[in-house]
């Protein structure tokens, strides 16, 4: 019964991991599409007398691209993270175990 509970808390660890690293590279892409977008932006030109006319244009979708980004990011490193420490205090509880395990046995055959 504890093995199927371990390879359970494992799995959904490791779920955890999978769903942070996906988020993490979903945020990376929304970042690289607001780099090129503000690379774009600095190539705009306006005619007329003011300079920065498609400057304050662009700048609704830049900033949903950022209001997205954020939250994907934090919670892509939050799942990661958690997915990570559960493996290895998992890891950590069942080195624990196994060295009790072990001076019980030490001390039975004393």
């Amino acid at each position: 019964m504890q093995w199927v509970a371990r390879q359970q808390f494992h799995r959904t660890s490791t779920s955890m991991q999978t769903w942070g690293a996906v988020l993490l590279l979903a945020a990376c892409a929304l970042w690289v599409r607001l780099a090129f977008l503000l690379v774009e932006q600095s190539d705009a030109s306006c005619y007329g007398e003011t300079q920065n006319c498609d400057l304050i244009e662009a700048w609704p979708g830049q900033l949903t691209l950022l209001a997205i980004s954020a939250p994907v990011s934090v919670l892509g490193v939050a799942l990661f993270v958690a997915g990570t420490v559960r493996r290895q205090a998992t890891a950590h509880v069942l080195e624990v175990i196994e060295m009790q395990r072990a001076e019980e046995r030490r001390k039975n055959k004393a």
